[in-house]
């Protein structure tokens, strides 16, 4: 099993610091799985917040079968470096190995950008609407003709889309693009159109001139046609140089505050103040796009200036205390990155915090996205505010956040009236925390080839070697206590070897 296939059941979304599959039996003949020893099987949801006001669904497959999806197509061209592909046109860059895109990449476009922006009148921005979901697996390129079904397991057999969140959907979803850039790139040419063009997933960048707008729009359309894809025609963004500049102010804004605070910190008069929260607060007043805010923040606290700072040598005022807590409440992940290093301070009011994470976290439990919900479970547990977990079980249950659910079972914060209706979810889409109820519930673990036959089987298993290949996977890791969550002491470490890899790799750019 590769080190990083956590990252890879998970790419990019901060859950893989939550869940852990990498420890868990597989069948000996895993990496040469017949397909015939497989059957559909449905994922789990996993809601995340994309801006104030909507969120993406991830769809997390079943792990038998993911895995021998892994080794099904770890071989094929390009799985590792998919920007090989079209190392011409394709944005993205994989790094497998911290779980997300690679470290300068997003600095690197931008420059080519602004480049490109300086020679042309304007940057077009389209998108393919639901381009996931409208992805027919039957017209991707497979080495084999069985090889789709081990994609298609993933997704309840479904052949109508792929499932969002997970680096195999992302690879064929990028194969894809590939082919559908070539087609484009060639009729750019035929048309005879001055315009560069690249992709970032489904967004489109045509960097060209304001009297070939309808051309390129209509040309995208069309080829978008060819794959029975279409233009998302509410994301339709155009760009000059000037609005592009005021809106990519990131990085500006990270090594103006990384400098002012090296200035302040060499003078005597600051008294190691925290000045960079205070600097934060005011650069992101200046900051329109909500989304950029909080991209803002989390990156400020994943940066090397952050990261390698000795806070032990710092004082705390009082303001630092509510400005650090709004910069939480606007992005709750900067609480991954930052909460165990400011709890080592000891310096802050711990009442507020208390207060703070009370309310924050009983919100989010009412609130739709489970990723905020497990920041602030992890938050609560590093600051060793236990007492406020139990009282939020009941919204816990109706979140229907199923790894923060497994967290409850494993802290057993459950009663047993809340463990007997959990037992009432009997469907295929609760199999993450079923999984956890037979480990933490003595009578369904005691009664195990029944529970598991009952609870995570997955529905459209009809051949007995099937069942049998569903039930031994379960039973080996359910009999050696082998939980799909880590322990939140390993999630903080494992945020810590993240940064630190990321770090390094920032280092040797």
């Amino acid at each position: 099993m590769p080190a990083n296939i956590n990252y890879l059941y998970n790419f990019k979304n901060p859950i893989r610091y939550f869940i852990q599959i990498d420890n868990l039996q597989y069948p000996r003949n895993i990496e040469n799985m017949p397909i015939d020893y497989l059957a559909w099987s449905e994922p789990f949801k996993f809601r995340i917040k994309k801006t104030n006001d909507s969120k993406r669904t991830l769809k997390i497959p079943n792990i038998l079968n993911f895995n021998a999806a892994y080794y099904k197509f770890k071989n094929y061209p390009h799985f590792d470096n998919i920007q090989e592909s079209d190392d011409k046109h394709k944005r993205l860059s994989a790094d497998l190995e911290i779980g997300e895109f690679k470290t300068g990449e997003f600095e690197r476009q931008l420059a080519l950008d602004f480049n490109n922006l300086s020679t042309f009148d304007t940057l077009l921005k389209v998108d393919i609407k639901e381009y996931y979901g409208r992805i027919y697996t039957h017209k991707l390129d497979f080495a084999h003709s069985d090889d789709e079904r081990f994609l298609s397991n993933l997704n309840i057999g479904a052949t109508n889309g792929l499932l969002m969140g997970n680096y195999l959907s992302l690879y064929f979803a990028e194969k894809y693009l590939s082919k559908i850039s070539k087609e484009i790139e060639k009729n750019i040419e035929e048309k005879g159109i001055n315009c560069k063009f690249s992709y970032f997933s489904d967004d489109f960048y045509f960097f060209c001139n304001k009297r070939d707008h309808k051309d390129i729009i209509s040309l995208y359309e069309k080829i978008l046609d060819n794959y029975e894809l279409e233009r998302n025609d509410l994301k339709v963004e155009i760009w000059t140089y000037e609005t592009f500049n005021s809106y990519n102010i990131i990085e500006r804004y990270w090594r103006k505050i990384v400098s002012y605070c090296n200035e302040k910190i060499k003078a005597e008069s600051s008294k190691n103040k925290l000045v960079f929260i205070n600097q934060i607060i005011y650069r992101i007043a200046n900051i329109q796009d909500d989304k950029m805010k909080k991209t803002f923040i989390n990156n400020f606290f994943k940066n090397i200036y952050f990261v390698q700072l000795d806070l032990s040598k710092f004082m705390v005022t009082d303001y630092n205390n509510h400005q650090l807590l709004y910069l939480y409440k606007l992005s709750p992940e900067a609480l991954l990155y930052s909460i165990s290093k400011f709890r080592q301070m000891n310096k802050f009011d711990y009442n507020k915090f208390k207060l703070f994470f009370e309310i924050r976290y009983e919100e989010s439990l009412k609130d739709l996205y489970h990723d905020e919900q497990l920041y602030y479970y992890f938050a609560i547990k590093i600051y060793g505010f236990d007492d406020l977990l139990q009282p939020m079980k009941e919204l816990v249950i109706k979140s229907e956040n199923q790894v923060l659910i497994s967290y409850y079972l494993k802290e057993n914060l459950f009663s047993e009236e809340d463990l007997s209706f959990l037992q009432s979810f009997k469907d295929e889409k609760f199999w993450f925390q079923n999984y956890h109820l037979i480990i933490f519930k003595n009578d369904l673990r005691n009664n195990l080839t029944e529970s598991i036959t009952k609870y995570l089987v997955p529905k459209s298993c009809k051949k007995e070697k099937q069942k049998e290949n569903y039930i031994n996977f379960y039973k080996d890791n359910i009999v050696s206590n082998n939980t799909l969550i880590r322990d939140i002491n390993n999630v903080d470490t494992t945020i810590k070897s993240y940064l630190e890899k990321k770090i390094n790799k920032e280092a040797d750019e």
